[in-house]
């Protein structure tokens, strides 16, 4: 009787670096919307804060690049070994993503 032959896979995965920037975004959102309450807090009591609508959209775009990045990872990770044309769509709506990312970034620090 011939021996069977038993082959084991393994494979590279960067899910561990999409684990630590979901973690991180999900933080960083927390905290981002830990500081916009209680400026909006203060706003209330009468305390005018100048500079506290500057910090809560530095939080929220660190936060969204975060998120932006673990997710741009798990798709990676998915289209990678799709076709040719899946892969265009993915850097299509990746550049979109960084567009629009940038740009509502940008427009909360103002």
């Amino acid at each position: 009787m011939a021996k069977r032959r038993t082959t084991t896979t393994t494979s590279s995965s960067n899910y561990s670096i999409v684990k630590v920037c979901a973690f991180w975004g999900v933080v960083l959102a927390g905290v981002a919307g830990l500081i916009s309450f209680v400026f909006s807090i203060l706003a209330k009591c009468g305390v005018i804060v100048t500079w506290a609508g500057k910090v809560s959209g530095a939080c929220s775009f660190i936060a969204q690049i975060a998120l932006f990045i673990s997710a741009w990872l798990a798709a990676w990770d998915y289209v990678k070994y799709k076709s040719k044309g899946w892969r265009i769509v993915f850097w299509v709506f990746f550049v979109l993503g960084i567009l629009g990312l940038v740009g509502l970034g940008i427009a909360s620090w103002f």
